[in-house]
């Protein structure tokens, strides 16, 4: 019997699947448990034009990736930053005030998204936005430091 898989089942296969299984498998298990519906026509249509929409979306939201990328690649954020006595950064420039940063120029970026290694010292640095896997923009990161 076929049928259209409604949640991941292991051994069996991942949603959204069309899988042969035996009959009394499907009759007594996976239609009782809510697990999978028989793959009939209609069915088959349904599923098809679902994963459909969810490739489009998925491809719309890379392409937007892409163009934001594009936007920021090479762009420079500027901190100005007391310093202590000695020179130094009271605290560090860190993910969350840099997506604040981005977020004043218009693009909503993830804190998650940013990779930078820890800044506690006046300069330029650089650092990455990874969006999707192969597709990344690197910035730069400007300390600017003011005397307390």
């Amino acid at each position: 019997m076929q049928v259209i898989l409604l949640s991941d089942i292991k051994g069996t296969g991942k949603k959204g699947d069309l899988v042969t299984v035996n009959d009394g498998y499907a009759r007594n298990y996976l239609l009782k448990q809510k697990l999978a519906q028989v793959a009939t026509n209609t069915n088959k249509n349904i599923m098809s034009q679902a994963k459909q929409a969810q490739e489009y979306h998925k491809q719309q939201e890379l392409d937007g990736f892409r163009a934001v990328a594009e936007k920021i690649k090479g762009l420079t954020l500027k901190f100005d930053i007391k310093l202590g006595e000695n020179g130094k950064l009271f605290g560090s420039v860190t993910n969350k005030e840099i997506a604040e940063k981005f977020k004043e120029l218009g693009y909503d970026i993830e804190k998650k998204k940013i990779n930078i290694e820890n800044i506690k010292t006046v300069g330029k640095f650089s650092a990455t936005v990874k969006f999707a896997p192969k597709i990344e923009a690197k910035f730069f990161v400007e300390v600017v430091g003011k005397k307390a």
